[in-house]
C-alpha cells in the first residue's frame, strides 16, 4: 500500500494519507515486535519517498503521528511496575472500539485482533509478569526504531553513519586533525534527507519528541532501585535492564539537528531558539556525564561527548564564547575526571581556544596578561566587589591558560584546577 501511494501520491495522497498514518500507527502499537518494526519502517519509507511533495499541513499531520506513536509506546510502566501489577485487556479493547487510534500496547503475545476474538479472555486481567515484560520490551524496541526513523527522515541513514565514521577516525588517533587545523565534520554541511523540506516549527516538534524520550530513558537508568527490582523479577533475563541506547541515540540526534540548524543561513530566525536549546541541553548533558558512575554508562557516553565537543569547537567565536560561558565550570570538572585519550584531546582543544576567544593572550616569553587591563594589586584586606566579577573571572581564566601552557603534561591540569579554585 505504501508503494502504491508513493507511486500515485499526487492522486492518492490527499485521499488515503490520513488512513495510512492511522494504520501504521496502529501497527507500531501492537504487541508483535515484527509488526511494530514493519510499521515504523513503512512510515519512514512513506515520508522519505514523498516528503518533497508534502505541504505544511501534511508535515503537521506527520509530526502529530510521530508524537502520538512516541507517547503511546513510551514504556512508562518500567518505572512504576511492582510485583503483582496487572493490566486489563477489556479497557484496551473499549478504547479501540470507541475510536481511539492510540491503542495501549499492553501485554499480549499476539495481535489485538487475535485476542478480541476470544471474549472469555477479555474479561480476565493479565497477571503474568512475563507477559507484561514482553510488552514492555517491545515498547523499548519501538522507541529505538522511532528515534532512528526521525534521524533517517531528517538526514538520511548514510549521513549519520558518515558522521559516526568521521568521529571514530578522529578518536582513534588522527593526530594531524586533532593537533592542527579545526576539528570539524562535513557530513551535515549539505542538505540531505528531508531537512530542507521540513519547516523550523516542525523540526522543533521532532526535537521535543526526542527530548522526552531521552529524559525518560535517563530517569530509568538512574533509578537503580527499580532496575534491580525488574532484574530480580526476570525482566530481560540475567542482565540488569537499562535504556542506554535510547538515552544516547536520542540526545545524539538532538545535537545533530541543533548544530545543523546553527549552520543554516536560511534559518537565521531560529538561531536564538537554537542557542537557548543547545545551551540548556548541552549544560544538562555535561552535568549528567560528570555524575555517571558505572563503566557501562560512561563508555556509552564517551563517543557522544567526543562528537558534541568537537562540534562545539567548530563554532564561530561568538557562539563559542556564548556557550562556553555557561559550560565552563563543568568543563573544568570534566578535565579533573578520568577521561579516555580521545575525549581528553578534544577537551584540551576547547581549553586552548578559550584563551584567544576570551581575550587571554600568552606572549611566548613566559608573561601573560589581560588586554586593555592590568591585574590589580589586591591587599590582604581586599574584599571582592560583585561589580568586579567579570574581571575576577577573566583573571581566573588567565591563570589557568598560563599554567596550562606551561605545564609539562595534560595530566597536570587536575592539580592546576585544584590550585586555582
Amino acid at each position: 500500500m505504501v508503494d502504491v501511494v508513493t507511486q500515485y501520491f499526487d492522486v492518492l495522497g490527499g485521499l488515503l494519507l490520513d488512513d495510512i498514518y492511522s494504520q501504521l500507527e496502529w501497527c507500531v502499537q501492537q504487541d508483535n515486535e515484527q509488526l511494530a518494526r514493519s510499521g515504523s519502517n513503512c512510515l519512514e519509507h512513506l515520508v522519505i519517498s514523498n516528503g518533497p511533495k508534502f505541504t505544511n499541513e501534511i508535515w503537521s499531520k506527520t509530526c502529530r503521528c510521530l508524537t502520538d506513536i512516541f507517547n503511546s509506546t513510551l514504556p512508562r510502566q518500567l518505572i512504576t511496575w511492582k510485583p503483582g501489577d496487572y493490566l486489563d485487556l477489556e479497557e484496551m479493547t473499549e478504547r479501540r472500539e470507541s475510536g481511539h487510534v492510540s491503542l495501549r500496547r499492553f501485554p499480549s503475545a499476539h495481535s489485538i485482533n487475535s485476542l478480541s476474538s476470544n471474549s472469555s479472555r477479555l474479561s480476565r486481567p493479565i497477571t503474568s509478569d512475563q507477559r507484561i515484560f514482553s510488552a514492555l520490551q517491545i515498547r523499548c524496541v519501538v522507541q529505538l526504531e522511532l528515534i532512528t526513523t526521525i534521524e533517517n527522515i531528517v538526514f538520511f541513514p548514510a549521513t549519520a553513519k558518515k558522521e559516526d565514521a568521521e568521529a571514530l577516525a578522529l578518536s582513534q588517533g588522527d593526530s594531524i586533525s586533532l593537533e592542527s587545523g579545526s576539528l570539524h565534520y562535513y557530513s551535515f554541511d549539505q542538505d540531505q534527507g528531508m531537512y530542507s523540506h521540513i519547516s523550523s516549527s516542525h523540526i522543533f516538534q521532532l526535537l521535543d519528541i526526542l527530548k522526552e524520550s531521552h529524559y525518560f530513558a535517563r530517569d530509568f537508568n538512574s533509578n537503580q532501585e527499580q532496575r534491580n527490582l525488574l532484574w530480580k523479577a526476570g525482566f530481560k533475563g540475567n542482565v540488569r535492564p537499562n535504556l542506554l541506547k535510547q538515552e544516547t541515540l536520542s540526545i545524539a540526534c538532538i545535537f545533530r539537528i541543533l548544530f545543523r540548524l546553527y549552520r543554516d543561513e536560511s534559518r537565521q530566525d531560529t538561531w536564538p531558539e537554537v542557542e537557548r536549546r543547545l545551551t540548556e541541553i548541552g549544560k544538562d548533558a555535561l552535568s549528567h556525564f560528570l555524575m555517571l558512575e558505572s563503566d557501562a554508562q560512561k563508555e556509552s557516553w564517551v563517543s557522544l561527548m567526543f562528537r558534541f565537543l568537537t562540534r562545539v569547537h567548530s563554532l564561530n567565536d561568538e557562539r563559542f564564547r556564548t556557550h562556553i560561558s555557561h559550560w565552563y565550570p563543568l568543563l573544568c570538572d570534566i578535565v579533573s575526571s578520568d577521561l579516555k585519550p580521545e575525549l581528553r584531546s578534544v577537551v584540551r582543544r576547547i581549553f586552548l581556544r578559550i584563551g584567544p576567544v576570551f581575550g587571554i593572550y600568552y606572549s611566548g616569553n613566559g608573561e601573560s596578561y589581560l588586554p586593555n587591563s592590568s591585574i590589580p594589586n589586591w591587599g590582604s584586606d581586599w574584599v571582592p566587589d560583585p561589580c568586579n566579577q567579570g574581571l575576577i573571572d577573566g583573571v581566573y581564566l588567565e591563570v589557568i591558560k598560563n599554567k596550562l601552557l606551561l605545564s609539562s603534561s595534560f595530566g597536570d591540569l587536575f592539580f592546576i584546577l585544584v590550585e586555582t579554585h
